[in-house]
């Protein structure tokens, strides 16, 4: 068997880490030879050898494999993004929200229609279900932290190959702090403005063949500008592997996270855009406006290497959901507003409460396998088996007596005279068996081959325990992918991609009258990419694509009440990046996306021609570093965001923002100090308006200008 590595710009450093094992070696046998030496009568004296290499760099954490795929981050034939944990750390993003803002071509929605936690557009297409930790789903409605991320990847394009249902503009993965060969550790403090604080931990202990490492977060932040509005979480996050450094490892780790806050439907539209009122403006209810969500994830996986190149591993993991909303949607009260805005105006406080419970057990074995077969050819072949249950429960409550609040100057502490009344009771279960596989075929130096195929049995079955009615659903659906990848020299690489997805109507498991008959939905996409390292450390990648979908969900023309699959939508992008270091003291990570959507046909004639919901035509993203002598590092970038329309009809519209963040730290290089790093954030700078979350009835202000002082100490 043969495995040929592609990393020149890695040779130096490793033929380094060689070197020094060398000189170990070499001065342990000295020691044992050398009379003298035995005999306690002095130490051997070795020449002065210099070992030099180019360090790590810290922006590129793109040589790692991708979950259930024989490529790296670097070398696969579709864009990818990674965020490494040093960027989330100098920007200060605490969730993956925030560390998504270095990723053009995403926007954020907001979670209202029984929905709540991380919500967004991945390439013009929902990824609410398109989220995975370690390469497993990830299907809780939560804020996810980043105390326990080492990175978090976003690979675009179809990705149901890899991954199942969803991802038509593709998934996020989140790859998690797993126990590390060393024995090492760190802990950050944090304070912010207007008012905040915020303490992790991360140690890792190494005795023998087992390692554990523990991460745990705390957090309160108050979010600037926004009255009332704040956000309280704790988790931890135990991991230990068995069988360090030896052909079998068992690894176990289990994430708990609780969260407490005041959630934030934001602002209504007023004549098609977005209610200008200071921006401090809340309009939910003490004591009335509060969530809460509980999140467990125990994962289990044995893995084991015969040879090199050939491995099975089998991963099982359950998790539990939990989450408890009580919030304000505001709407217009239309004839407080008829003559425009004044003093009487009212908004309604319209109640969203519900209670849900989301679960999930799967159990997913794996092999990859690299032989070489006639004619020189190199397979790198990863194919498993996946089975897998879901279930969520979503009870909703209505509520009366709600006050109704000034537009202009609301009363938060306004009690008026709720009562909440049961409204209904749903559960979905479904049941799920795969079978994959991708094959990586290089052919000599400058040629590559990507065959992958999936076949997905997707069973749901739907009641409302209220009413006792039930739907149910099953859908088999086979997937493919294809890539040619043509390499001209080790430094660039090109591909033509292509690759089907599909949407079931229970995909993010709910169903209802109007869809529990419909086949899924299907997208194919087109990829045409490349990348190039320019220079050692900075990494260039573009590509142009097209996703579409001609069998879109729309309205029957017979019956508005169904749907039929007569739609079609399209969206023709193109995106170009830059990751790494300019120098070896300048580091950057630059984006910028392109996306063109449209609905091309539809039985809404009001969607005819126009642009997705909540897709921005433009987004680019900016984060850079610089190191000073005397370890100093200055860092800054900005995030744009294009105008988005709130419905498919256009009617709403988000203006564009620009959000610029900067940051200093000091890292003391030797005394007393070394090992600490200070380091002080200003997030939006300038205080813009900017709106983090789009809906149809509503749209969710982001925070204003926020200072965040850290220290960091590490050993």
């Amino acid at each position: 068997m043969s495995l040929r590595l592609q990393a020149p710009a890695l040779r130096a450093p490793t033929i380094g880490l060689v070197g020094i094992g060398l000189v170990g070696g070499s001065a342990a046998a000295f020691a044992q030879e050398d009379p003298s030496a035995a005999a306690g009568g002095g130490t051997a004296q070795l020449p002065e050898m210099s070992v030099q290499g180019s360090a790590p760099n810290p922006y590129r954490a793109d040589s790692t494999p991708l979950p259930r795929s024989p490529f790296t981050a670097a070398d696969a034939p579709q864009t990818v993004n990674v965020v490494p944990r040093i960027v989330m750390e100098e920007r200060a993003a605490t969730t993956v929200r925030e560390a998504l803002r270095n990723v053009t071509g995403i926007s954020l929605a907001a979670g209202e229609g029984g929905f709540s936690g991380d919500n967004l557009t991945l390439r013009g297409f929902s990824a609410r279900s398109d989220f995975f930790i370690d390469g497993i789903r990830d299907f809780g409605q939560y804020t996810r932290d980043s105390f326990f991320l080492e990175s978090v990847e976003v690979l675009k394009g179809p990705s149901s190959i890899m991954f199942g249902r969803g991802s038509t503009g593709g998934v996020i993965n989140q790859i998690t702090r797993l126990p590390l060969p060393t024995t090492q550790g760190e802990v950050w403090l944090s304070a912010y403005s207007p008012s905040g604080v915020r303490g992790t931990a991360d140690v890792n202990v190494r005795a023998g063949e087992v390692a554990a490492r523990m991460a745990v977060m705390a957090t309160h932040i108050d979010a600037s500008g926004r009255d009332n509005v704040s956000n309280s979480r704790w988790g931890v996050f135990p991991s230990v592997t068995f069988g360090m450094g030896t052909p079998t490892t068992l690894t176990l780790s289990w994430l708990h996270q609780e969260e407490t806050n005041v959630p934030d439907f934001g602002v209504p539209y007023y004549q098609g855009r977005p209610l200008r009122v200071a921006t401090n403006t809340f309009y939910g209810l003490n004591q009335t406006d509060r969530e809460h969500t509980l999140t467990d994830v125990v994962t289990a996986t044995l893995r084991h290497e015969f040879q090199e190149g050939v491995s099975v591993s089998n991963t099982t993991r359950w998790a539990n959901y939990g989450r408890q909303v009580s919030a304000t949607a505001p709407r217009l009260v239309a004839s407080t507003v008829a003559n425009g805005i004044t003093g009487a105006s009212l908004v309604n406080r319209q109640p969203q409460v519900r209670n849900g419970y989301d679960s999930i057990l799967v159990n997913q074995t794996e092999g990859q396998f690299t032989f070489e077969t006639w004619g020189g050819l190199v397979h790198s072949v990863v194919a498993g088996v996946e089975l897998g249950r879901e279930s969520s429960e979503i009870v909703r409550y209505g509520q009366t007596g709600r006050p109704q609040a000034s537009l202009l100057f609301p009363d938060f502490y306004d009690t008026g005279n709720i009562r909440q009344t049961f409204t209904s009771d749903i559960k979905t279960v479904a049941n799920t068996f795969s079978v994959y596989a991708v094959d990586r075929i290089r052919m000599g130096e400058m040629f590559e081959v990507m065959l992958g195929g999936r076949w997905d049995s997707f069973e749901a079955e739907q009641e409302n325990r209220a009413t006792g009615l039930t739907y149910d659903r099953t859908d088999r659906e086979a997937t493919w992918r294809a890539a040619f990848i043509f390499k001209p020299t080790p430094e660039i690489r090109t591909y033509i991609s292509g690759g089907t997805s599909f949407n079931p109507s229970a995909e993010s498991l709910t169903l209802a009258a109007n869809n529990a008959a419909l086949p899924p939905e299907t997208a194919t996409t087109y990829e045409i990419g490349g990348s190039w390292n320019l220079m050692d450390g900075l990494r260039l990648q573009g590509s142009v694509f097209r996703i579409e979908k001609r069998n879109a969900r729309t309205s029957d023309p017979a019956n508005d009440t169904l749907q039929v699959l007569d739609g079609v939508v399209r969206v023709d992008g193109f995106e170009i990046s830059a990751t790494g270091q300019i120098t070896p003291e300048w580091n950057i990570m630059v984006g910028y996306t392109r996306l063109n959507s449209e609905i091309v046909e539809s039985n809404n004639a009001n969607e005819v021609g126009k642009e997705f919901a909540n897709v921005a035509p433009n987004t680019a993203s900016l984060w850079t570093t610089y190191n000073f002598p005397m370890g100093i590092q200055l860092g800054g970038g900005l995030s744009y965001v294009d105008r988005r329309y709130g419905n498919t009809s256009n009617t709403v519209m988000v203006p564009a923002y620009t959000r610029f963040d900067a940051a200093i730290a000091w890292q003391p290089q030797d005394g007393a100090m070394r090992g600490l790093r200070f380091q002080l954030n200003a997030l939006n700078i300038g205080d813009t308006r900017t709106y983090d979350t789009v809906y149809t009835g509503h749209v969710v202000p982001g925070v204003g200008r926020t200072f965040v002082a850290s220290v960091q100490a590490t050993f």
